[in-house]
C-alpha cells in the first residue's frame, strides 16, 4: 500500500488540495484525521461494554464503520495494508504527527523533527528540502497547479507501508 500524506494546519488548502487531486489520481482510500474526539458512548452501550473487557469493536451501520476503542496509528495502517491491494494509493490528510515523511501545507515552516517530502507555502525551509512557493491558503489556480505537478510527481513524496520506504 502506497501512502501519500498532505498535513498542515488548518484552512491552509489541504482538502481543496486532495479534492483536485482525486480525478487525477488513482486513490482506493482517503483517510482524514482528526484531532476532534468522537462521541463517546454512555456507559450501557454494548460497544463500551465490549471495550470494558479489553476487546476492540467494529461498529458497522448503514452509514459507516467505528473501531471502538481507538486503534492506534500503525495499527490501523497495518489492518489497511492487509485489506487493500500492494498497490493501491491511499491520501492521508492529517496527522501531523505521523513519523512517516508528508507533504507540509502551510503558512509557517514544519517543525523540525517532522518528516517532509515537500514544503508547500512562502517560505523556504532550507535548501535541502524539496519546496514549492505557494500563499497560503491556496488560491483556485495554485490548487490546481499543484495538483498537477503532484499528479505526475506523487511518486516522489510518498511512502510504502512496508518498511516506510519510498514509492519510486
Amino acid at each position: 500500500m502506497r501512502v501519500l500524506h498532505i498535513a498542515g494546519p488548518a484552512n491552509s488548502g489541504k482538502t481543496r488540495l486532495i479534492l483536485e487531486l482525486l480525478p487525477r489520481l488513482e486513490v482506493a482510500l482517503v483517510v482524514k484525521w482528526t484531532h476532534h474526539a468522537l462521541d463517546p458512548e454512555p456507559p450501557t452501550a454494548d460497544t463500551r461494554r465490549f471495550g470494558s473487557l479489553g476487546v476492540r469493536t467494529l461498529l458497522a451501520a448503514p452509514n459507516g464503520l467505528v473501531v471502538r476503542p481507538d486503534i492506534a496509528r500503525p495499527l490501523l495502517y497495518q489492518v489497511l495494508a492487509t485489506s487493500l491491494p500492494e498497490n493501491a494509493l491511499i491520501l492521508v490528510e492529517g496527522d501531523k504527527e505521523a513519523p512517516q515523511p508528508k507533504i507540509w501545507l502551510g503558512p509557517a515552516l514544519p517543525p523540525k523533527a517532522m518528516a517532509v517530502s515537500l514544503v508547500i507555502g512562502p517560505d523556504e525551509p532550507s535548501p535541502t528540502v524539496p519546496w514549492m512557493p505557494a500563499s497560503v491558503p491556496l488560491t483556485h489556480t495554485a490548487v490546481k497547479e499543484l495538483a498537477a505537478y503532484l499528479a505526475q510527481h506523487w511518486p516522489q513524496h510518498c511512502y510504502t507501508i512496508k518498511g516506510g520506504r519510498a514509492c519510486e
